[in-house]
């Protein structure tokens, strides 16, 4: 038997679930993803967690890898005692009250925990990537939502009721379009990636550019967040306006939490950070005109280094972090 340590981690997002087992070094010894398919509800999704879960285990077996202990990264806020959802999950249906963890112990008779999925991501980059060496960080994933977590006095911050950092989910015009969470305007509705494809399928409509027409092929129907990024690097005018405004508003909620905590860094990692880096220089660039001159004057923004592997890298690493 191997002295390496290894562990299993599963991340949950709006589209895609990821999973993976990885050693102490962040190495990554198996990974692989499956459909989230969250509009058939809670049900059908736990039962594909399980199903993902015993995959896990099963490779790790065939491999003679031994883990102790599975983390889960969850959308909502997450009772980390318990591993229940306790919020609403605007992307997932009726997510809110299910126990992953009670649920998933019962069926794999091994440790496990539970966290908010920025929450794992955060860990991840902090132990292995972009946020290392900080003792203070916002660290943002930017995919079909958008999720927010704290590091604060060099830990994860989660709140008086695990809730902290759920950024996408502020209101930035209380006026503007109403949120799957309830609430109007809220970061997410502007710069998830979602929403840019929302944007750039409404000006595409009206005028269908030289760059978009070559990438699409005539088929419109099949605009992706990959397809607007690869426009933008073309210099297309419909990406660049999209782009540049979901950078602009995703400045807009950071330049908030910046003036209230004053962090050392900000990190931005999920699909539309990976999309390009000029993005995050986009939203750098725009945030240091809209913060507090004294509050982005040492702050450091950085690109998230560990991309679709970040989430389950650090659910893995849960145990070690939650007593």
């Amino acid at each position: 038997m191997s002295e390496k340590q290894y562990f299993a981690g599963i991340d949950i997002g709006g589209t895609n679930i990821k999973f993976g087992i990885f050693d102490e070094t962040a190495k990554v010894i198996y990974r692989s993803h499956r459909p989230t398919e969250s509009n058939k509800g809670a049900t059908p999704l736990i039962h594909k967690l399980t199903n993902i879960a015993e995959q896990l285990l099963l490779h790790a077996s065939e491999e003679e890898l031994e883990i102790k202990q599975l983390g889960v990264g969850s959308p909502g806020a997450v009772d980390i005692n318990s591993g229940q959802v306790i919020s609403v999950c605007p992307n997932i249906k009726d997510w809110k009250g299910i126990a992953i963890g009670a649920h998933l112990k019962k069926h794999l008779n091994i440790p496990v925990y539970v966290d908010n999925d920025a929450n794992a991501m955060a860990l991840a980059e902090q132990k292995f990537g972009a946020a290392a060496g900080f003792n203070s960080a916002v660290c943002l994933t930017i995919g079909t939502g958008i999720g927010g977590a704290l590091i604060m006095n060099g830990s994860v911050y989660r709140g008086s009721n695990f809730s902290a950092g759920e950024l996408g989910h502020v209101s930035i015009n209380p006026d503007g379009e109403k949120c799957n969470c309830g609430n109007r305007g809220c970061l997410e509705l502007y710069c998830s990636s979602k929403a840019i494809t929302k944007s750039a399928k409404k000006l595409l409509s009206k005028h269908m550019t030289e760059d978009f027409e070559e990438i699409l092929k005539g088929e419109p129907e099949n605009l992706t967040i990959k397809k607007i990024f690869l426009a933008f690097d073309k210099g297309d005018t419909v990406a660049r306006e999209v782009i540049e405004e979901a950078a602009y508003y995703l400045a807009v909620g950071i330049a908030g939490v910046v003036n209230l905590i004053n962090p050392q860094a900000v990190i931005i990692g999920g699909g539309v950070a990976d999309g390009s880096l000029k993005f995050v220089e986009l939203v750098e660039k725009d945030l240091r005109k809209i913060a507090f001159d004294s509050a982005v004057e040492k702050l450091i923004v950085k690109k998230a280094i560990l991309g679709n592997d970040a989430g389950f890298i650090g659910a893995g690493l849960l145990g070690l972090h939650i007593s």
